[in-house]
């Protein structure tokens, strides 16, 4: 059986405060950095990629018109790069049998909203094959003529696409799968498609988990409103992971949890409900008297547990490829110190055990502590150009003053006093052996 395909890299070549800049993706991926220095930046344009792959009409794509979550922040010209008309995002993937892809795109907003350029590649033996290529600029038109591979000899045969969807969601429309490369060809797209469409952005939003939910709306949404019927289909389906999110719960509160209980209205309606003790008693308190740091807490806890089967994501994207990837922002928002500590460490455990890649912005410095020196491979450095006002990411582990860094503070007290910008000036201090001894490999 194949692992679940992930993305490995995302390419922002003209997005927003982003000029050719490739962002490394492992399995846990932190984003790191000062407010406006584009982390945020970096996971719009992961939606971005992700919602057209998922057949959205470019402007819906941006805008949100047919997404709960809304636009991308600044809508279509906040995508465009300061005095340009399109902007251009790229990723690659690596397919559950370990080979590669990747897929290119050229959006234009001005004068009007449509695909300019796109082309989607597979690597065979090391060499990189295009199998979709469009080959002119649409101008005025509404369609867009691409390459197509067809395995034989000679120029490739050309097709129409319209240039309001993504080139390779329209494959099955244009490709008949009558020949044995048609077949490779279909099925390359396919699986980089479910790899894209399993993008899902969790952004839990306390005031709406706090009232009755139907029971069979199970489905978690990004704003996790329906918390209380995930919770239920959890502890009526999969006991384990229920008392691993109860186990979960009770390692957070200052007080005693003793159990999650599941408070019922007049019309099939569910509530979550904590059972506290409270001196010789226990109190049931409901999610509408929660903190908002612990139904984040909740929420996310949830969606780790559930994995990519109970999440509103790309239909496709768990029977094709498995594929899930978790986006949450500001993890520690609402929680102690403590508390992200202990979600980081179940973050870790969910995402191995599940196969599933994790996708974080911080600034939590007690959670940059609780990483092991193996995750620090992960956390990528997002940094505003004071002058040219681009931002750049650079792996911490690249940084050439990264282990200067860590021999002198902790990588949480390291980034609270601004040395991340220091640590990419410097000299590098030892050689790669040493690399390897600190961060646990030899």
């Amino acid at each position: 059986m194949s692992s679940p395909g992930r993305i490995t890299e995302l390419r922002l070549t003209a997005f927003k405060s982003f000029s050719d800049v490739v962002v490394p993706l492992e399995p846990l991926t932190l984003l790191i950095g000062r407010n406006g220095s584009g982390k945020s930046n970096a996971l719009d344009a992961l939606e971005v990629v992700s919602r057209l792959a998922r057949g959205d009409e470019v402007r819906d794509a941006v805008e949100g018109n047919r997404r709960d979550a809304g636009p991308v922040r600044g809508g279509l010209e906040g995508c465009t790069p300061h005095g340009k008309d399109t902007f251009s995002l790229g990723v690659t993937l690596l397919t559950g049998e370990g080979e590669r892809v990747r897929l290119d795109v050229t959006v234009q907003v001005r004068p009007q909203v449509q695909i300019v350029a796109e082309r989607l590649c597979h690597e065979v033996r090391g060499r990189w094959r295009s199998l979709l290529e469009s080959v002119e600029r649409p101008g005025d038109r509404a369609d867009i003529e691409a390459a197509i591979w067809n395995g034989s000899r000679g120029r490739n045969p050309r097709r129409t696409f319209r240039s309001s969807h993504l080139l390779t969601s329209q494959l099955p429309l244009r490709v008949a799968g009558k020949t044995q490369s048609e077949e490779y060809l279909l099925a390359v797209a396919a699986e980089a498609l479910a790899v894209l469409g399993g993008v899902f952005h969790l952004d839990p939003v306390p005031h709406l988990m706090r009232g009755y939910v139907p029971e069979q709306d199970v489905v978690l949404r990004r704003t996790a409103e329906n918390l209380s019927a995930a919770v239920a289909r959890l502890k009526q389906t999969d006991r384990d992971r229920f008392a691993a999110l109860l186990q979960v719960v009770k390692s957070l509160p200052e007080y005693e949890v003793r159990s999650l209980d599941l408070g019922r209205g007049g019309f099939g309606d569910v509530m979550i409900a904590l059972k506290e003790r409270r001196g010789r008693e226990s109190v049931a308190v409901p999610a509408r008297q929660m903190s908002d740091g612990m139904l984040r807490m909740l929420a996310i806890a949830t969606a780790l547990l559930t994995g990519g089967g109970g999440l509103a994501i790309e239909p496709g994207a768990q029977e094709r490829a498995g594929a899930l990837m978790l986006v949450i922002e500001e993890l520690e928002n609402g929680l102690h110190p403590s508390q992200a500590a202990s979600l980081l460490k179940l973050i870790g455990e969910q995402a191995d055990a599940q196969g599933f890649q994790v996708v974080l912005t911080t600034h939590s410095p007690a959670l940059l502590d609780a990483l092991s020196g193996q995750q620090h491979r992960g956390v990528i450095v997002v940094q505003r150009d004071r002058t040219s006002g681009l931002s750049t990411a650079s792996r911490l582990v690249d940084l050439p003053g990264y282990l200067r860094l860590l021999s002198a503070a902790p990588l949480g007290a390291a980034a609270t006093a601004g040395r991340l910008a220091e640590a990419a000036q410097e000299a590098p201090a030892v050689d790669d052996a040493e690399l390897d001894r600190i961060l646990g490999l030899a």
